[in-house]
């Protein structure tokens, strides 16, 4: 699959990004909130950084790197956020989910739904099987976000980040599906506890 599909769940549809979106992008994630409880996006934002990140998905997806999702309004197509899974791993069968939904979208419930939506496809589609996150310690909504998914806290990385001149701890989350270890994707044998 080379070409990025659109889902859709109750409330969402979740598309690729197109390059109109880049104003909507750098208005939502331009938001000193969203800067403050992530752990990558700047704050300001900078004038045409949205453009170059949107320019990337496309080969991103073809090659399997990543799939970037806008998350978009069911009832008025308005893209609320963003939904993705990053740095895949084919042998592995792993990725990490990444997300952020705009401050007047928070409290809804769009982050879950999304997220959900976007673990199932990259199980259908990919075979993938494994799933991590992360967020800062100190963003219970992110973290409740994980939970509601199924996602269990492994880990915690202390001082692990500076954001705004101060040392975050991270909390890392991770999910193995049930069929880890039974389902190889493209043909690959999961690998024994000696390789």
């Amino acid at each position: 699959m080379t070409r990025q599909p659109t889902l859709a769940t109750e409330r969402l549809v979740l598309r690729p990004f197109a390059a109109a979106d880049a104003e909507a992008v750098q208005r939502l994630a331009g938001d000193a909130r969203i800067a403050d409880t992530t752990a990558h996006i700047p704050h300001p934002y900078p004038d045409g950084a949205a453009e170059a990140w949107i320019a990337q998905h496309p080969a991103d997806f073809a090659a399997r790197l990543r799939a970037v999702f806008a998350v978009t309004l069911r009832r008025d197509a308005r893209l609320v956020g963003t939904v993705s899974l990053n740095g895949m791993s084919r042998p592995d069968a792993r990725a990490e989910l990444g997300y952020w939904i705009g401050v007047e979208h928070w409290g809804q419930g769009y982050a879950t739904e999304a997220a959900a939506r976007l673990l199932a496809f990259g199980h259908e589609a990919w075979g993938l099987s494994r799933f991590v996150a992360h967020c800062l310690a100190r963003n219970p909504g992110s973290a409740r976000v994980m939970e509601k998914l199924g996602m269990k806290q492994e880990g915690r990385l202390p001082q692990h980040l500076r954001k705004n001149g101060r040392f975050e701890d991270i909390l890392l989350y991770g999910l193995n599906l049930p069929s880890r270890g039974r389902d190889a994707p493209n043909g690959a044998r999961p690998r024994s506890r000696t390789e």
